[in-house]
């Protein structure tokens, strides 16, 4: 982590890192409609994926969030956990002057990263045509959730079905992060509770919270998310 990383964001964590020297970083920049146009500073050095786990440990739920294609092997497999892909850093390629694009192909990036009965999720800005991709993955047996922003998202499922889920009310402040946030949430609610709407309302509420905020400061507690859910129920 950053030297200039505040710790305390991190209290009740149990966090196990791996040391790197240089990580993908990008400068963001949004005009009045929320559009972002991102430039790549620096791609990184390769990452292994080695699990941090003490002996019988079994992670409940796993996601994997490449910022870029640091990970240069595919995602490890945790045969007894619920695992999850975002794909917007695998989704990403660059212009001559380091401008992100979206990667010219779409299907062969997004398949090298995820396995049959896993979770993946990517935005509507990540690949020109995202429901496409999303169809694809859920004809491999993936359960592809495609963000839309202050549009909500929308739930592609197994059997080829696609439900739409409404956005929360929110007043945005930054939306950088939003993606992962929700990706995070759904993945945990899932893992506790086996019940796709159930996640995907906890995901909305979180996502909801996380752009009303700028950086870290967004990231919502269990407790901020279930009063929103409540308040947007009641």
């Amino acid at each position: 982590m950053h030297p200039d990383f505040d710790q305390r964001a991190l209290a009740g964590l149990d966090v196990r890192s791996t040391p790197a020297a240089d990580l993908p970083r990008y400068a963001n920049t949004y005009d009045a409609a929320g559009a972002r146009t991102q430039f790549l500073l620096s791609e990184g050095e390769p990452l292994a994926l080695v699990p941090h786990l003490r002996p019988g440990e079994t992670p409940d739920a796993v996601l994997y969030a490449p910022a870029y294609h640091e990970f240069r092997r595919a995602p490890l497999r945790f045969r007894e956990s619920l695992t999850g892909v975002a794909l917007q850093g695998t989704l990403r390629s660059v212009t001559a002057d380091q401008r992100v694009i979206p990667h010219p192909e779409p299907l062969r990036a997004a398949s090298r990263f995820v396995r049959p009965g896993w979770v993946a999720f990517f935005s509507d800005e990540d690949t020109p045509a995202p429901e496409a991709l999303a169809r694809h993955l859920a004809s491999q047996k993936v359960l592809a959730i495609l963000t839309r922003g202050h549009n909500g998202a929308t739930l592609f499922e197994l059997d080829g079905t696609a439900q739409h889920w409404p956005a929360l009310p929110a007043t945005p402040v930054d939306p950088t992060g939003a993606g992962d946030c929700f990706a995070s949430a759904f993945m945990v609610r899932l893992a506790e509770t086996d019940d796709l709407a159930t996640a995907m309302r906890f995901a909305l509420a979180a996502g909801a919270l996380a752009v009303e905020h700028s950086g870290i400061a967004g990231l919502p507690t269990r407790e901020a998310i279930e009063a929103r859910m409540n308040r947007e129920a009641a």
